[in-house]
């Protein structure tokens, strides 16, 4: 317990920073909005703009409502959190060895199995909360547009598809930074799959002879359009649930095998 305490302690501050960049991202988002939903003439001229739009996982469709202008720019949601999660996962592994305290800390009387599942528990107890103050902030700034139970429902969904991809990249930071034996390489890979992934995200969705990748991408797990029907597809639930139970358990094995460096 009380390296959660340590762990939330130390964290707290990069949560707080995060999460005011993406609320001052909402409020402008929420202002622009105000702009659309009374001006049909806008969204008629930005129609043009569909293609491009379709690349980053939105669409034009629905964007004089709350939920799809949200949905326009969840990119700007799915990749802060995506990055928040990874750069967590992969520094709270490895900031014992950064900051020279490994020696000490494994050598009090705990397992180092321990040591790691409190680390896990505060990165995801981190990670869940800054998504809620994300759906909350939203929920709070598009209030004033009169939002219904469709915006209310798309928010769920969100809630569900920002959990399970920041998750999958959270631990996806934990297993390099257990499996690498140069600690300092894991954030910086971390971030190169993550950006990769979401290059090829935007590739799948104007190339159709690459639509069989979309089951390695993250980003393509959760389809906005999808969620404003009011649907996701179980099996990218289950792929989710793989790939983080596979990192996790990584995690636990390759670290007690290697050698800390200290």
């Amino acid at each position: 317990m009380n390296i959660i305490k340590r762990e939330l302690r130390t964290n707290f501050k990069a949560l707080v920073i995060w999460a005011m960049s993406i609320f001052l991202l909402l409020l402008a988002a929420s202002s622009e909005f105000g702009v659309f939903k009374d001006n049909p003439e806008i969204v008629g001229a930005m129609e043009s703009f569909d293609v491009m739009f379709e690349m980053i996982g939105g669409s034009m469709a629905n964007v004089s409502t709350p939920e799809g202008f949200l949905s326009l720019m969840s990119i700007y949601l799915y990749l802060p959190l995506a990055i928040y999660g990874a750069l967590l996962g992969s520094s709270i592994i490895s900031k014992e060895e950064r900051d020279r305290t490994a020696e000490y800390l494994f050598t009090l009387p705990i397992k180092r199995n321990q040591v790691l599942l409190s680390k896990i528990i505060a990165a995801a107890i981190y990670q869940v909360l800054f998504v809620l103050i994300v759906i909350g902030s939203a929920i709070l700034l598009f209030s004033r547009y009169g939002i219904d139970s469709g915006f209310y429902n798309f928010m769920g969904y969100m809630t569900i598809a920002l959990i399970f991809t920041s998750f999958i990249f959270m631990s996806i930071g934990m297993m390099l930074s257990s499996v690498l034996k140069q600690y300092k390489k894991s954030g910086a890979i971390t971030l190169g799959i993550l950006l990769g992934t979401y290059m090829l995200n935007m590739l799948i969705r104007v190339v159709e002879e690459l639509e069989f990748l979309k089951y390695v991408i993250p980003f393509q797990y959760f389809d906005v359009t999808e969620m404003l029907n009011g649907n996701i597809e179980a099996i990218y639930v289950i792929l989710s649930l793989l790939i983080i139970g596979s990192c996790t358990w990584a995690v636990f094995y390759f670290y007690k095998r290697r050698d800390l460096y200290i």
